[in-house]
């Protein structure tokens, strides 16, 4: 009889298990048309004038410094529509400058701040089909570095400015143009010093546009267009390693000793990287990878959380770099030294550097102190170099939801997903002091086009800029709420 009761109740639950797994799904990104009736415009014509500006601003080189010289160039352009700038130095450096302007609105705050940098990383000319600091242009493609990260971005942000400007709506939120230096080194002299030392322009702003996140075209489902907009973006735990201990002959190795004791550390702290984590956001941005994606891909990525089901998707977060850094805290193991002499010869010494990055909640003190912990067990001294807790902006922000209503409608049938970044940004540091930070290049790319993001080759096109400048001008009406 207790076995017939035990199998009744295993049938309903099994049941109620199944109804779950079928009916239940995550929550994806919820967005309505915009409510604004824009008005028709050559977008085309625009960024036509706008390619020919970034091809200029490609030639300035700005390789981690000399900001200042790009900033006076972007000076020029607002002062050709009577905009006043700000332009703001480093004392200390001089040569590193970031530049402002500000469209005042009638409400004193909730403002928008599109905000990008300036400075650029290295170019291998070697590597590269055409000289990278050229800003050539073939076809309807402009080549350069910084192309899109981020002078492109940098640019549809200033045309955006300035047909707000140039038409003379008046906004109900403040509008701030800002460019700065520094961003690929740190931001000491860009992001860091406006907030450090001119923390008062920031007054009356809630809500910023930077880069973090694209668009991409063909790239998880073919055929499909998705923009994916930054919302967070993990935090760092920079650690150096020490092990001292016996050294001795090769031939007749001792039961432990520097070198091994590092090994030994490492892995057990790379188990770290086993561990699938899926929240919210997370989840939000498999249901709308599902929406495009036929069954069953579609069936298992709507239900990520599921337990049944969560095993399936977890095998293939672990075979994609990319969706583990999504979904989990990662450890990479970026340095290692015995201090050898001889092949021989085991040395009393060894050490190295790993490069942990923690999802947005977790401590970074807390995570230092276990692996600081962990490595008294294998006798490895652990030493912090740098802590930086994750950030998050929520995706149900009034902005969030803007970007995405009108990103749809410039691109129909495109998805938008919720993207958490691995790396950082200067987003990072704006919102510890309170901001709701978006990254986006509102542009359509491929594969090709995005590896070119610090690679060889980096390069837009006139009709990206055209999308982008069409999307930042359309979301800036729609969240002022005005009549365009």
């Amino acid at each position: 009889m207790n076995l017939k009761k035990s199998g009744f109740v295993f049938l309903i639950v099994l049941i109620l298990f199944l109804f779950y797994t079928i009916f239940v799904t995550e929550k994806g990104v919820q967005s309505s048309p915009p409510i604004t009736k824009f008005k028709e415009r050559d977008y085309g014509k625009l960024a036509e004038e706008a390619s020919k500006d970034l091809q200029t601003y490609l030639r300035i080189k700005t390789v981690r410094g000399n900001e200042k010289q790009a900033a006076l160039f972007l000076k020029t352009l607002f002062d050709k529509r009577g905009i006043k700038t700000t332009i703001f130095n480093v004392p200390e450096k001089p040569e590193r400058g970031s530049i402002m302007a500000e469209i005042k609105g009638t409400d004193s705050d909730g403002g928008l701040i599109l905000t990008n940098h300036i400075d650029v990383v290295e170019a291998d000319l070697n590597e590269w089909d055409r000289p990278p600091f050229s800003g050539v242009r073939s076809g309807d493609r402009i080549y350069g570095r910084g192309a899109i990260d981020v002078k492109g971005l940098g640019i549809m942000q200033l045309y955006a400015f300035f047909l707000i400007h140039d038409s003379g709506i008046k906004l109900k939120k403040n509008l701030m143009y800002l460019a700065v230096a520094d961003e690929e080194s740190r931001s000491e002299f860009g992001m860091k010093f406006l907030i450090a030392k001119h923390r008062n322009i920031f007054n009356g702003y809630e809500f910023v546009h930077n880069e973090g996140g694209v668009g991409t075209k063909d790239i998880v489902v073919k055929g499909s267009k998705i923009f994916n907009i930054q919302h967070a973006e993990k935090g760092i735990v920079w650690l150096d390693l020490e092990s001292n201990d016996v050294s001795g002959h090769g031939s007749t190795p001792p039961n432990h000793y520097a070198a091994l004791n590092l090994v030994d550390f490492l892995t057990e702290l790379k188990k770290m990287n086993e561990v699938v984590i899926i929240k919210d956001e997370a989840a939000s941005f498999f249901y709308q990878i599902g929406e495009i994606s036929s069954f069953p891909d579609s069936f298992v990525l709507k239900r990520s959380r599921n337990p049944l089901l969560g095993i399936i998707l977890n095998g293939v977060i672990r075979s994609n770099k990319h969706l583990r850094a999504m979904t989990g805290n990662s450890v990479s193991i970026t340095g290692m030294d015995t201090h050898r002499t001889g092949i021989n010869v085991i040395t009393s010494k060894a050490d190295g550097t790993v490069d942990i990055r923690i999802l947005p909640g977790f401590d970074e003190k807390e995570i230092f102190n276990k692996v600081k912990k962990l490595g008294e067990t294998y006798n490895v001294k652990v030493v912090a170099r740098h802590l930086e807790a994750g950030t998050i902006s929520p995706i149900d922000s009034k902005y969030f939801r803007i970007l995405s209503s009108v990103a749809r409608q410039v691109v129909p049938k495109a998805v938008i997903t919720p993207f958490l970044s691995p790396g950082t940004t200067d987003s990072s540091y704006l919102r510890t002091i309170g901001f709701k930070c978006y990254g986006l290049i509102p542009a359509l790319m491929s594969s090709e086009e995005i590896d070119g993001i610090h690679g060889k080759n980096e390069s837009i096109t006139v009709e990206q800029l055209k999308m982008g400048i069409e999307i930042l001008h359309k979301t800036i009406i729609e969240f002022n709420n005005v009549s365009d």
